[in-house]
């Protein structure tokens, strides 16, 4: 009988898909044989799970987080944070330990980001007591910039990328192909490319924004966002909306999800306002409307979408994004923008079009065409949803598991 391992996997974070990706990891390591010590901020969000499996399988333990800076006001992260992240970790794996019975064979970080930045030096990487760790490393495009100048190498310090070389980082895993061999070169260990999965529940078309949108809407097409973000192109879609009314356009769009007010500038936040105090009569824009939980809500609402917008400002945010997974689910064409890994796989999966960065009208267009089933060029789009979803499946995130065992238990 092979010996059975254990995972610590660990999150600090609980906001937007979190969740989502901390539940998948867990089934997915565990439909790979391994026991899972679960630790997060919420783990009584997660019963479910422990309900589905049984602690013979799955232990959760509360993780603490030490929160904002007090150095950096704003910011989750300075170097007296993250060293407390890592201590944090390696205290509540040691209790869980305890608790289970169970000892962990090594460490997944499922949000590596927040144990890197502003890390002071590398020893604080070795406080795991000797456990070896892995991690999924999420926002590494600043990787792909060419390193030289001062500027730039001050910024790689801060990002905590010399922490990638700690021995005990056994691999690492990445969502974004396009970054990948940077990764790999920095950390100079194995990396691999992680599907970027969405929750694959059937959604429910009853759910009440569902049918806010549907009742607004009376029969036009609908092109909705989820995430009220300044880098997700919120304020792009605002104009392409008051323009689309200007023009005639038989478009509704929905924006939905939470209004992060703190991603604007004050000028900004003016002009939203002002928006809003006028809007036009062709948008859904509730500004408490809140947080849109994955699963039956989520896909409840974007089922109501005949365009999804993704068309995120690369100078904010350039990598891989799971809109297109959750697209590719829903068969539902996108927009995204130019210049990144997304341009790259809508247009070899031919799920939509890109746009460039912040331009409202190209986006008119690009909305025109995808509505009437076409690319640029008037051609049939003939998207490959089905193609594109299997790469990034349940069953290719087991895979990926299994990868990783073998990868960070390796002599």
């Amino acid at each position: 009988m092979p010996q059975q391992h254990t995972v610590a996997l660990v999150d600090p974070e609980w906001v937007g898909h979190h969740a989502t990706y901390f539940r998948a990891f867990i089934d997915a390591f565990i439909e790979a044989g391994a026991r899972v010590i679960a630790l997060c901020p919420a783990p009584e969000e997660l019963a479910d799970c422990l309900d589905r499996h049984g602690d013979q399988w799955l232990h959760l333990g509360k993780l603490e987080d030490p929160g904002e800076s007090r150095i950096l006001p704003g910011k989750e992260h300075d170097p007296v944070i993250t060293r407390k992240r890592w201590l944090l970790a390696s205290e509540t794996i040691s209790l869980s330990e305890q608790q289970s019975g169970w000892k962990a064979d090594f460490v997944f970080f499922a949000w590596l980001d927040s144990y890197l930045r502003f890390m002071p030096w590398l020893g604080v990487a070795n406080c795991l007591q000797g456990r070896p760790w892995t991690g999924l490393y999420f926002r590494n495009q600043h990787l792909t910039e060419a390193a030289n100048g001062l500027l730039t190498k001050v910024k790689r310090r801060l990002k905590g990328d010399f922490v990638l070389r700690a021995p005990d980082c056994r691999m690492l895993s990445v969502v974004d192909e396009q970054a990948l061999p940077y990764v790999e070169r920095v950390a100079e260990k194995p990396v691999r490319l992680m599907p970027d999965i969405t929750d694959e529940t059937t959604g429910d078309p009853n759910v009440p924004l569902a049918q806010t949108i549907r009742e607004k809407a009376q029969g036009r097409r609908v092109i909705g966002i989820v995430g009220l973000e300044k880098r997700k192109g919120f304020l792009t879609l605002l104009r392409v909306a008051r323009e689309a009314e200007k023009q005639g356009k038989p478009w509704f769009f929905a924006f939905t999800g939470v209004l992060w007010w703190q991603t604007l500038s004050d000028d900004e936040s003016t002009w939203v306002r002002e928006y809003l105090d006028d809007p036009p009569q062709n948008i859904h824009l509730d500004e408490n409307g809140g947080f849109l939980p994955d699963g039956e809500v989520f896909n409840g609402v974007a089922s109501t979408f005949d365009v999804f917008f993704a068309a995120y400002w690369n100078s904010l945010y350039n990598g891989s994004s799971n809109v297109l997974t959750k697209a590719a689910l829903l068969k539902i064409p996108t927009v995204v923008t130019e210049g990144a890994v997304l341009e790259e796989r809508v247009k070899t999966f031919r799920m939509g079009l890109a746009i460039p960065e912040d331009d409202a009208e190209r986006c008119l267009q690009a909305i025109a065409c995808l509505l009437d089933g076409v690319d640029w060029e008037g051609l049939p789009l003939r998207p490959r949803y089905a193609d594109y979803f299997a790469l990034h499946s349940r069953e290719k995130l087991v895979e990926h598991a299994k990868e990783m065992i073998s990868l960070a238990l390796a002599p």
